[in-house]
């Protein structure tokens, strides 16, 4: 029987260390987390072929790294650096534009067609921004508090959602973002929350599109972070099953 095939966004580096030209890398803990799901995970590698990868694909994986730009929630970084301009520059350098426009295209074709779409750690807040929500960079500027540098935290999942039919009503996670989601677009709604507020999990009110801000891929195999937290492989059997 042919394998599902899921299209999986990596970070794409414009000017990779010690070679001039552009080049992508993954964390292989994507790679292997929808492996042992049942599925292929094929790399996406071009933004001019979007359309070919979600009419190809079952589903699309937007995984973590750097920054969403604020364009596309309609902020800029003087505003949300409150004039600094170490801040302004430190927020603009851990931005990429590049794989913005492939992933927010991706998103877009697989969108459209109604196919499941993941989003995780930075993945999360562009699906939160592609459907109409507000992120915020640097958040610990404004909310003292720490889920940057891999804590871990319980996560307080809403009833009747994809989390909670998984994992329970609260259950363990680990932290490595210092943006989050602040407010979810028109047809989404917030389905986990951290004990200090920040949001966790959305979910689209209608399609199988769905986003967490913790590392699912790392909550599994042989040293999964946190220790005693649930199996991440669960959720990523629930998205490769809904494709």
């Amino acid at each position: 029987m042919l394998k599902k095939k899921i299209i999986i966004t990596g970070d794409l580096e414009m000017r990779p260390a010690g070679r001039p030209w552009p080049g992508f890398t993954l964390n292989l803990a994507y790679a292997n987390a929808i492996a042992a799901a049942g599925a292929l995970p094929i790399m996406m590698t071009t933004t001019q072929l979007a359309a070919d990868y979600a009419e190809l694909a079952d589903g699309l994986l937007i995984t973590g790294g750097e920054s969403v730009h604020p364009r596309y929630y309609n902020e800029t970084f003087t505003q949300m650096a409150d004039g600094d301009p170490v801040e302004i520059r430190r927020m603009r350098d851990g931005c990429n534009s590049a794989r913005d426009e492939m992933e927010m295209a991706a998103f877009s074709e697989f969108f459209k067609r109604k196919k499941p779409i993941l989003g995780i750690c930075r993945g999360h807040q562009l699906l939160n921004a592609a459907m109409g929500g507000q992120n915020m960079l640097n958040f610990p500027r404004h909310h003292k508090v720490e889920h940057h540098m891999g804590v871990q935290h319980p996560v307080n999942a809403e009833p009747g959602s994809v989390l909670e039919k998984l994992y329970g009503g609260q259950f363990l996670v680990n932290s490595f973002h210092c943006d989050c989601a602040v407010k979810p677009g028109e047809d989404v709604r917030v389905t986990a929350y951290s004990d200090d507020g920040i949001i966790e999990a959305i979910e689209h009110k209608t399609l199988p599109v769905f986003g967490v801000q913790f590392h699912p891929e790392r909550m599994r195999g042989d040293n999964p972070n946190p220790a005693f937290g649930p199996d991440g492989t669960k959720l990523f059997q629930y998205f490769v099953d809904l494709c």
